[in-house]
């Protein structure tokens, strides 16, 4: 059979987005589920974010799949629905498939006619039963997949039936490793900010922790398992790229696989520059480790720093603290790794909190400071304590840059605030780059003529994320569209007072009966304790 893979764009053309912008990596999704059946079918992948916008009708009418599948984060539920419309349009007799985080965790948006099945959980032996199941049953167009675990599906007549989940206990070793000659056309072109060309692979999956805005955990069922050292430098040593990330939801999670990675990388002589994601508190807490993860190769590492208040931080089931924050920061800069940092602006902010937080961040000299707006997205426990104060529930708009609930400055003001965030900071983005500079000179020298390429890139998209207009201009028809409410206020969402903090200061949030309780996020941000932290040994 012939089964194409598509990966589909993050967002619709010309409206304001950053994942092609910043951060654009392997569809490695793709290429696992893909390399689990290409032994018997013949796969493509087709990756619309680099493609032009008729690029899947040429790729349906030339190729004719008999299977096409796709994957879907809650930003691109849109956009992944708007694929598989087109693929009934134009080869109806092809079986519809898609999987990933969002349809796993919110199954019940694809019941629609022209998805035949939504694949939940983990991918590889799902997809490769539910192909050769389709092998057998294409011929007479039955498109019944009892038994098929992992899978919901439209029956004959239009109803939806779920099979049992699929246990997600098999070994990553036992997994073959995507092939990456399925992307091929596309190697070169992935990157995350100045650092290409890139490859991408992945050494663990799930994530050990349970904050309440991130649904890694759901989706992975509370379990995380890890690639074996081998297992991840043989991949490492395949990839032609000099630059690699490793897209672990949180790579920095245990000490002795991370031990053991170095002594793999150390034996072998393997050396590649790689990034990855991890938590602020593990570097805080293991200083020579990450210097010698710094001295094979890990050059960047982005981590959730979210807030400068540990209230704040307690209020998302953080489990970690604006201290560490900083004593991690100071680890990375002194053994050359960028530290790269999301933070979270609230809904609920004054423009003094947003100005708070920036002056936190130039106090961190981080490199590449990220700013996301603090929301719901399905499946977290925080859209289970929030979903009824939404303003909207069209996923167009959950991409992080947008305020999904009430805010308390006028919008026009509040993305005027937000438009602000990279000028203000500035100063910490260069004290950042000067620190790598001085301790990673080779590193620094080899992405230049790639710095110069992001930046010709960003300039150009940087007068739309500038402008507190583009914001308001994607939420027309969207706010006031199917499935918004009108008339909410930010009163309406119950954030808490600042008085809250005397009452559990840095408390986890509690569940009473299966829900979240209201979330003690005090709108004070602690100025004042971060200029105390910065006279602190090891402090900036």
């Amino acid at each position: 059979m012939r089964i194409l893979l598509v990966m589909p764009t993050p967002f619709e053309n010309g409206r304001l987005g950053l994942e092609n912008v910043i951060w654009l990596s392997e569809p490695v999704a793709l290429t696992s589920v893909g390399t689990a059946v290409a032994g018997e079918h013949e796969v493509r992948v087709l990756d619309l974010r680099l493609e032009d916008e008729d690029a899947l009708a040429r790729e349906l009418a030339s190729f004719e799949p008999d299977v096409v599948g796709t994957t879907s984060m809650t930003t691109d539920a849109y956009q992944a629905k708007a694929v598989l419309r087109t693929v009934r349009s134009i080869r109806p007799e092809a079986l519809t498939v898609v999987g990933g985080h969002h349809p796993t965790l919110c199954p019940e948006e694809f019941d629609v006619e022209y998805v035949d099945v939504v694949v939940q959980g983990e991918g590889e032996l799902t997809f490769r039963e539910l192909v050769a199941r389709w092998d057998v049953q294409r011929a007479t167009d039955d498109r019944t997949f009892d038994g098929v675990l992992g899978t919901r599906y439209r029956e004959p007549d239009g109803r939806r039936r779920a099979n049992p989940k699929r246990e997600q206990t098999v070994s990553l070793d036992d997994l073959p490793t995507p092939d990456r000659r399925l992307i091929q056309k596309y190697q070169g072109r992935y990157f995350f900010t100045g650092i290409r060309p890139m490859a991408s692979i992945f050494t663990s999956r799930g994530c050990s922790f349970d904050c309440n805005f991130c649904a890694i955990w759901e989706f992975y069922e509370r379990r995380t398992r890890f690639l074996s050292a081998k297992r991840i430098v043989d991949q490492m040593e395949a990839c032609s790229e000099p630059f690699i990330f490793v897209l672990d939801d949180n790579f920095l999670t245990n000490k002795r696989r991370a031990t053991e990675l170095c002594e793999e990388l150390e034996r072998r002589g393997v050396k590649k520059y790689w990034l990855t994601q991890g938590r602020t508190d593990f570097a805080a807490d293991h200083p020579e480790l990450m210097a010698r993860l710094a001295k094979n190769g890990l050059v960047m590492v982005l981590s959730g720093f979210e807030s400068n208040s540990d209230d704040n931080l307690a209020a998302l089931r953080k489990k970690s603290s604006w201290r560490k924050n900083i004593e991690a920061n100071r680890i990375m800069r002194e053994v050359g790794i960028f530290s790269a940092g999301v933070f979270m602006v609230r809904p609920d902010w004054t423009k003094e909190q947003f100005q708070s937080l920036y002056d936190y961040v130039n106090s961190l000299q981080i490199a590449v400071p990220l700013f996301a707006i603090l929301t719901p997205l399905p499946g977290t426990q925080l859209y289970k304590a929030y979903k009824d104060k939404l303003l909207t529930t069209d996923h167009r708009l959950f991409d992080l840059i947008h305020a999904v609930l009430p805010t308390r400055l006028p919008r026009e003001e509040f993305y005027k605030e937000l438009c602000r965030a990279y000028e203000a900071t500035e100063p910490s983005v260069y004290a950042g780059f000067r620190a790598i500079i001085k301790r990673r000179p080779a590193f620094v020298a080899k992405i230049v003529p790639s710095m110069i390429w992001f930046y010709a890139r960003t300039w150009r998209y940087q007068r739309i994320n500038d402008d507190y207009r583009s914001y308001l201009r994607d939420e027309e028809g969207l706010l006031n569209g199917p499935g918004a409410k009108a008339g909410l206020t930010w009163e309406d969402v119950e954030y808490p007072t600042g008085d809250e903090h005397e009452e559990a200061a840095a408390a986890p949030s509690k569940t009473e009966g299966g829900k979240l309780v209201r979330l003690r996020i005090p709108r004070r941000i602690w100025a004042d304790e971060l200029r105390e932290a910065s006279r602190e040994p090891g402090g900036e």
